[in-house]
């Protein structure tokens, strides 16, 4: 009996308590050895448990779930259940201090659960087991105490962790270090651990940077072997071991990248056809003809899933000999590329798709800033680039097109504002504004978005395995908070009717030209599911396309990479295999995971740069908004992007109680709410350029003083003691010396 199918008939059987022996009747065709496996399999994942009599039952039955434990930096934590795809998301559970089973932040744990609950209404519970501990590499400050050394990890998440003298490697008192955990400590030992890497001098903002890259598991150096390898390809292109390719160097095809990029992976055309259409042409850097499947290059590509950016440096997922080099579209050298051709008509309508492994060379380099200049009628840049100046405004003109119909068909236009942070040659940042988008930039968009919904449909309805960019459907409830914020500007949001888009495009729209609904874009951002990779076709959500993956950045994306091979192997007819299937399928999970880490590495090292471009400004005044409530502050945002905390301790005037519903901080005596969106003046208090913190408190006479009106004096007395009943009592005691009132005793 397959491992799968028999633990699939054991969940089944164990909704109520067996024994192993009455197991085996239930199971004749199982062995004796597969059952005890198989059981062994389903408790070491916590979804089957043994009690005190030897009877086996679903952990349900005993009253415990599995979930990830979610530490905080006080005693207490969370922990997030596991749930089916699919199924709706419960609350966290509340894990007290001293319940948390020796589990750290990340872990997978089994946890009971009680019927008690927190202060919010959250059900608690206390781990069981932990089943699978995290794999992590953390960083912290390595001190010495005595003849003893420390790691005291930057999070207070973890516990600091102990290092014998003889694992500490070249690392010395004072550097920000890597550690690996090798044991986890009890109720009589500290934790262990071992230095891996010496991330340079504690307190530094470089330190920070390289301790960010290592926890998120990005490297700037690549190993020898995949550095070997592409340093032996040849910067020039052989055209006569690049196979049967379909010329187009005789094409005006040009690309268009920032002012700063490196690597130019895209290259566009546009040709008119006797009908009266048009050939919209896009050209990818053929990067799968030089990295083949196993190779070091693509082990090493697939470990990297993607390039990381952050202010003036990338962590580049190809060495620089393919990125910036032979794999980059310069203008004036051929360049082998894998070409998409749409015939599409002036209204945006695409009739069909051709895709050929193809060879160009670029006329132009041409950045987002002179295109947009020269739509905008620049005449010395019109001149300059006389030969594409009809071409681009024609593309221009059909991007227009292209975006109408998507948003006819209800795809969703979140034009959120990104921060643009600028360094100087030293990597110091000098400056932080909000990134424009222009004509150029949506242009580029509007057609690489028509690249990838082609080839996507062209895999998808022939069956054939791929790896997809799939978007689901939001999540109803957190649809119905979003409903609640955007009521009072009147708009009236249906919750259980997430696939019609068009309710949030008419927010979208309304925020645009209202300042004072700024935010809910944001908002409806945070109400949507992830995108992610997959190695299914199930279409995405916020670009309301069937189809659709990603085809257009191999140099920087490994999904890229494996859409390219998959695209090359049905076009030439080759049979898929199972290993194809399974290839896709871990490159898409891969992808997912590496995706996440670089969003997280590149939104904290931002803050490293925000803060360190914040920090001259201490003590000065700003006008802000609240971009985020918690129950210790709220978060208020810049008008040039720069967020920062208010702690709860400095909103004075009043008591303010957190509202978790409707995400808001309210006065209990003036009724002063604090909600997303809400406008205030704050002062700078500190920026640390080490740990991307930024404090901010309120701007003197900012915020309302409590407004209680005085009790009339009782007859007879002028100083009746004003305050609550707790106050009122000390008041008649006349202080500490007095004798406590007697209470009612309970019956």
């Amino acid at each position: 009996m397959q491992d799968h199918a028999l633990e699939s008939r054991l969940l089944s059987l164990l909704t109520q308590p067996m024994r192993l022996d009455e197991l085996r009747r239930a199971l004749p065709e199982a062995g004796k050895q597969e059952v005890k496996d198989a059981l062994d399999r389903l408790t070491a994942d916590g979804a089957v448990m043994k009690n005190k009599k030897n009877r086996f039952a679903v952990s349900a039955h005993y009253g415990c779930v599995t979930g990830t434990y979610l530490a905080t930096e006080r005693a207490f934590a969370f922990v997030t259940p596991d749930v089916a795809e699919g199924e709706p998301r419960p609350d966290d559970l509340f894990i007290p201090p001293n319940a948390s089973g020796g589990a750290w932040h990340g872990d997978r744990v089994l946890v009971k659960l009680s019927e008690r609950k927190n202060g919010r209404g959250r059900r608690e519970a206390a781990v069981v087991r932990v089943l699978r501990r995290a794999d992590r590499e953390l960083t912290g400050a390595l001190v010495q105490r005595g003849n003893a050394y420390f790691v005291q990890p930057t999070s207070k998440k973890y516990p600091e962790i102990a290092i014998d003298r003889h694992d500490l490697g070249d690392a010395r008192p004072g550097d920000r270090v890597a550690v690996s955990i090798s044991y986890y400590g009890d109720e009589k030992f500290a934790p262990q651990g071992v230095v891996q890497a010496d991330l340079g001098e504690d307190g530094t903002m470089e330190a920070s940077i390289a301790a960010i890259l290592h926890e998120n598991g990005v490297f700037d150096t690549f190993p020898d072997e995949v550095l070997q390898q592409a340093d032996a390809i040849p910067q020039t292109v052989d055209l006569s071991a690049a196979g049967e390719r379909l010329d187009l160097r005789d094409k005006l095809i040009f690309t268009i990248d920032g002012d700063d990029a490196k690597d130019f992976d895209d290259a566009v055309s546009l040709e008119p056809l006797e009908n009266g259409h048009y050939l919209l042409g896009v050209h990818i850097a053929d990067v799968s003809h030089y990295v083949t499947p196993g190779s070091p290059l693509d082990q090493e590509a697939y470990r990297r899933g993607t390039s990381v950016y952050y202010p003036g440096h990338v962590v580049p997922m190809l060495p620089f000999a393919l990125s910036h080099g032979i794999c980059s579209l310069n203008p004036g050298v051929d360049r082998l590329t894998f070409s998409a051709l749409l015939e599409v008509d002036r209204d945006g309508r695409r009739y069909r798709a051709r895709f050929a492994k193809s060879v160009i060379r670029s006329q132009a380099r041409m950045t987002y800033h002179k295109v947009n200049r020269i739509l905008a009628g620049d005449a010395a840049l019109r001149e300059e680039y006389a030969f594409l100046v009809p071409t681009a405004e024609k593309m221009n003109a059909l991007a227009h097109a292209l975006y109408q119909r998507r948003i006819e068909r209800g795809a969703l236009e979140l034009d959120i504002p990104e921060a643009q942070i600028t360094v100087d040659e030293a990597g110091k940042p000098v400056d932080i504004c909000f990134r424009e988008r222009g004509e150029s930039e949506k242009l580029i968009e509007e057609f690489m978005l028509q690249a990838n919904e082609a080839v996507a449909e062209f895999m998808c309805k022939r069956g054939q395995p791929t790896v997809y960019r799939v978007h689901e459907n939001p999540d109803p409830e957190k649809l119905r908070v979003f409903a609640q914020f955007a009521r009072p500007f009147g708009y009236r949001i249906d919750p259980g009717k997430p696939e019609d888009t068009f309710q949030f495009q008419a927010v979208l729209r309304g925020a645009k030209n209202d300042p004072r609904q700024r935010i809910l874009p944001t908002l409806l951002l945070r109400s949507l599911a992830r995108a992610r990779y997959a190695d299914e076709c199930i279409g995405h959500y916020g670009l309301k396309a069937k189809f659709y993956l990603h085809f257009t950045s191999p140099i920087r994306r490994y999904p890229d990479l494996v859409a390219h091979r998959m695209l090359q192997k049905a076009l030439a007819g080759e049979a898929f295999t199972a290993a194809d299937q399974n290839a896709c399928e871990e490159a898409a999970a891969q992808s997912t995971t590496r995706e996440q880490a670089a969003d997280n590495c590149e939104r904290d090292i931002d803050k490293l740069f925000i803060a360190a471009y914040m920090k001259p400004f201490v003590g000065e005044e700003f006008d802000a908004e609240v971009s985020g409530v918690q129950a210790f502050g709220i978060f208020v945002a810049l008008e040039n992007g720069c967020e920062g905390l208010i702690r709860i301790e400095l909103l004075t005037g009043d008591y303010y109680q957190y509202d978790e519903q409707h995400m808001a901080l309210q006065g209990r005596h003036t009724g002063k709410r604090f909600t997303i969106g809400t406008p205030l003046r704050v002062r700078l208090l500190a920026a640390s350029e080490v740990t991307g913190q930024i404090d901010f408190a309120p701007a003197e006479g900012s915020l309302p003083t409590a407004d209680v009106p005085a009790a009339p004096p009782a007859r007879g007395r002028t100083d009746e003691p004003r305050g609550n009943r707790a106050q009122r009592r000390r008041g008649a005691r006349g202080g500490k010396g007095r004798k406590k009132p007697p209470t009612r005793k309970r019956r």
